[in-house]
């Protein structure tokens, strides 16, 4: 059995540990974040960390978005290329990069795991070109988050009940919870038996990728949270919220960028299908009309929404423009979507379908159990 430290950025642990594993897991908190804020020393050291535990009776660490100092065997999983490297501005962060490019061909750095095949593609891409590429590529694998599956059965829809949609995400606009509010506007407008839970700490502006950096030109959508086909839940239990999602036809997540989509996966283990885009690592695991519905934007060839503007250009008319467009672009989508399930003769046949597309995905690549297994062994090669 081996002791295992586990740090690095917290919001990703979770689904990518094993849930009861052999071993010892000794979490940390997340550092270099809250007393020793690193990056405000140096910005590219925001993903570094500069220490290892000074006691001795561990055998690995397993690292999640931050590239560490030490010599003993250690794992990293990320979720994106630009948590481990950003780009540099000058020579001197150049050579601080390829310091920390470095410390990942090591033969301690024993395992590079990219929570998507998005993330892959993303790393790959970064490090093409470099002389730590073959070894770097060669110690790289993808391993998907896991949950625990709550359910053993798709579910059944009945005609006569109202259609319920959730939307879970703290950044209102970023994730799509804009979108579910206008989605609600328009079919309230049509009379749809439709009703929205959102939950959501209403983050948004500046600071929040694809936002708007002015939150005034949200003003008039945080306004139909009080329409009557809207529930809104602001924070609630973990819970709370699979047991919303249990009870929910559709999750609702129309986002612009994720880099994975966590709550998608929950939903699946209790097999609620999603409505959401094609962007990031969604397409990897939604499949249209199988276990879900994909809107289709505009991307690029990184899987990112083109549209997407960046630094001043942010806080032009134009992008705003770009936005509310989009908004209501993918509302309009959804919309169309919710009607002509609505409108199928065998929508019962077709939602257990889609239920039941949603559980296999949960059973099969999000595992809990077979995760658990794996990364259990990959621990015990640390002993």
């Amino acid at each position: 059995m081996a002791k295992i430290i586990v740090c690095g950025q917290n919001h990703i642990r979770t689904p990518n540990l094993p849930r009861n594993s052999r071993h010892t897991l000794l979490q940390l908190k997340s550092f270099p974040t809250g007393r020793y804020p690193i990056e405000k020393l140096w910005y590219p050291l925001a993903s570094f960390l500069p220490w290892q535990p000074l006691w001795g009776k561990y055998h690995a660490i397993h690292s999640f978005n931050r590239i560490v100092y030490t010599n003993k065997p250690w794992f990293l999983t990320f979720e994106d290329h630009r948590v481990l490297y950003r780009n540099p501005k000058n020579k001197q962060e150049a050579i601080v990069y390829d310091l920390l490019n470095n410390r990942l061909a090591l033969d301690n750095c024993q395992k590079l795991i990219a929570i998507s095949d998005y993330a892959k593609l993303r790393f790959i891409n970064r490090i093409k070109g470099w002389k730590t590429e073959e070894k770097l590529t060669n110690k790289l694998d993808v391993i998907h988050p896991n949950f625990t599956t709550r359910v053993d059965q798709p579910k059944a829809y009945q005609p006569d009940q109202n259609l319920q949609l959730v939307f879970v995400g703290h950044h209102i606009a970023r994730k799509g919870g804009v979108v579910a509010l206008r989605l609600a506007k328009k079919a309230e407008k049509l009379g749809l038996p439709l009703t929205i839970h959102i939950i959501s700490g209403l983050g948004h502006g500046s600071g929040v990728p694809t936002d708007f950096p002015d939150t005034t030109k949200y003003l008039e959508d945080l306004k139909l949270l009080n329409l009557n086909n809207v529930v809104f839940h602001k924070y609630i239990p973990n819970d709370k919220v699979i047991e919303l999602l249990s009870q929910s036809h559709f999750q609702l997540m129309a986002t612009l960028h994720d880099t994975y989509g966590f709550s998608i996966i929950e939903g699946f283990s209790v097999a609620t299908p999603v409505i959401t885009t094609n962007v990031c690592a969604l397409p990897e695991f939604v499949r249209h009309g199988e276990n879900g519905y994909i809107l289709e934007l505009p991307i690029n060839e990184i899987r990112h929404w083109s549209d997407w503007m960046y630094g001043e250009k942010t806080k032009s008319n134009e992008y705003w423009e770009i936005l509310d467009t989009t908004y209501d672009y993918l509302a309009e989508k959804a919309l169309e979507q919710i009607i002509q399930f609505l409108d199928r003769t065998d929508k019962q046949e077709h939602y257990e379908f889609l239920s039941a597309g949603a559980l296999a995905q949960a059973q099969i690549v999000h595992n809990s159990e077979k995760q658990n297994e794996l990364f259990d062994n990959l621990y015990a090669t640390a002993v």
